[in-house]
């Protein structure tokens, strides 16, 4: 080999390596840090003026931190923007904040936008911020609405979705979706088989849901509709004298599913519920069965038990019965139990669990749950953040295989810092994937191992960008808003109804196929960063 081409092959080689980009935007702007701190701290009034800033991306930053903090003071600033601003960006991330808010006090802003906006590219995504306020008046707009460009279309049927996962949607609306199962666009063939299959998952007619596959070009299309035709024969191939043999999620899918059992069986299911050697997701599938199957009688014992037991999966899935079937349980003791329990609960590590319990105690009669606004207790650390390469890897190493993510610390600067903060500690290291539902997502990182485990803190949620969820999508786990801790989920596959409700941090680059083969009980054996040339 002649040293010319020795030097090609040595230049193509560190071509194809990850280059450390530099430092990220964070790292010479403090103007922009200021915007990021003012969103992660929820001050409105201090952010309300720098919607008129001098620079364009200071305007779009302060833009994009109320689709985060979804405060409606800021409706009538951003309309204004969405009006004035000479720029199209801004305009964009005007329009994006509104629909993140999801008012509808900002249906006519948006409406009036869609007919009047200067720049057309702009209408996909003011359409999509309408279905994300709507409202049974809205449903009219989208039927009367005419798209030109695949740019428009796609931003017309978001908004569809959007506005469906709200609860409304017409015979015309629907039949629209179902025709773009077929389309040449995967995109918005995947999004419509969401939309048909959120429709059809109640129906139960599998002659239809058959059809449906035949026809989608798409294997993503047909894996979807898949889900509604094998679940339940899936569930029912799965046999009790093989219980030992199967994985946690097979074993949930088997008591959840199972149509007879034997005083034996039913026997062993409630043994099952007080074991803490069995994964908390098989307990609480034994004792959802277990109530729901016993003499009231009984299944106020199971509750009681389940509310002093100690343990917050438990207390959570007694009170979310209790939310069920309230009029059984119409006692003075069982609504001192469960102001006990809220009483001792620790915050923010159980919030999950205080809301369940608070839930049950209004359903009881009892004061009425105004929700659970978690304290800011976790400031997001700037220093640490600038010092974070812009394309920043880490390497997630499994019992199956290896699994490398691409950090977007532009997006998420707080939710990145403090996973590599994690990761530098160790914390991940060790942890199970507690949970994996097939065509939806894996999830670990729980300090329990049961996905009901946190810290003593919690960070605020950062939807301040445009990313969406698709394959291999990497979010921050969380009992609502701004409750996010240390448990994080990949996606298997475009998951449209997640976008702008869970905090985007990073994608999968490579160990794609790893994630696809994850199961319940596979460990992170290492997690660490890729050192980048």
């Amino acid at each position: 080999m002649t040293m010319r081409y020795a030097l090609i092959l040595l230049l193509f080689a560190a071509a194809c390596q990850p280059k450390n980009q530099g430092p990220n935007k964070f790292a010479n702007d403090e103007k922009l840090i200021n915007i990021y701190e003012l969103q992660d701290r929820r001050d409105t009034k201090a952010l309300l003026p720098l919607l008129k800033a001098k620079k364009e991306h200071h305007r779009i930053a302060a833009a994009m931190a109320f689709a985060s903090i979804q405060d409606t003071v800021a409706i009538p600033y951003l309309n204004q923007m969405l009006q004035i601003d000479q720029d199209p960006m801004p305009r964009r991330a005007a329009a994006y904040a509104l629909g993140q808010i999801g008012s509808t006090k900002a249906l006519g802003i948006l409406t009036a936008a869609f007919d009047q906006e200067l720049f057309p590219a702009n209408r996909p995504y003011v359409i999509e911020a309408i279905g994300k306020c709507g409202d049974s008046t809205t449903i009219a707009l989208f039927e009367k609405v005419e798209y030109t460009d695949s740019a428009l279309q796609m931003g017309w049927a978001y908004g569809v979705f959007r506005l469906g996962l709200k609860g409304y949607s017409s015979e015309s609306l629907n039949t629209r979706m179902m025709n773009f199962l077929d389309d040449d666009n995967k995109d918005l063939a995947i999004l419509a088989s969401h939309y048909v299959y959120r429709d059809l998952r109640s129906g139960g007619n599998l002659e239809l849901v058959d059809s449906l596959i035949g026809v989608a070009k798409y294997v993503e299309v047909k894996e979807r509709f898949g889900l509604l035709s094998s679940e339940k024969p899936k569930a029912k191939s799965l046999k009790w004298s093989e219980f030992n043999t199967l994985n946690d999620y097979q074993k949930i899918e088997l008591i959840n599913h199972k149509q007879s059992w034997s005083w034996e069986e039913s026997n062993q299911l409630r043994k099952f519920i007080n074991d803490t050697a069995v994964n908390i997701g098989v307990r609480g599938a034994a004792f959802s069965h277990t109530v729901s199957h016993s003499h009231p009688d009984s299944e106020n014992s199971y509750v009681r038990d389940a509310l002093k037991s100690g343990d917050m999966a438990l207390q959570s899935l007694a009170a979310i019965r209790i939310q069920e079937s309230f009029t059984i349980y119409q006692d003075t003791e069982l609504s001192e139990l469960l102001n006990d329990v809220k009483s001792q609960l620790k915050l923010p590590q159980q919030a999950e669990t205080y809301m369940d319990v608070c839930k049950a105690i209004e359903a009881l009669g009892g004061d009425k749950f105004e929700g659970y606004q978690p304290e800011y207790n976790h400031p997001i650390d700037w220093e640490f953040v600038k010092t974070i390469p812009s394309n920043q890897q880490v390497l997630i190493k499994t019992n199956k295989g290896n699994i490398t993510l691409q950090l977007f610390v532009e997006d998420a600067p707080g939710t990145v810092a403090n996973f590599l903060q994690l990761t530098d500690s160790g914390f991940y290291d060790g942890k199970f994937f507690h949970r994996v539902v097939p065509q939806f997502v894996i999830q670990g990182g729980c300090p329990r191992g049961d996905g009901w485990g946190g810290l003593d803190w919690t960070q605020r949620s950062e939807f301040s960008n445009y990313q969406s969820y698709k394959e291999g999508t990497a979010g921050i786990a969380s009992a609502g808003k701004d409750t996010e801790g240390v448990q994080f989920f990949i996606t298997h596959c475009p998951t449209p109804h997640l976008d702008g409700r869970y905090t985007i941090f990073a994608r999968v680059v490579d160990g794609t196929d790893v994630v696809n083969q994850i199961e319940v009980g596979d460990r992170m054996v290492k997690v660490e960063r890729i050192t980048l040339p």
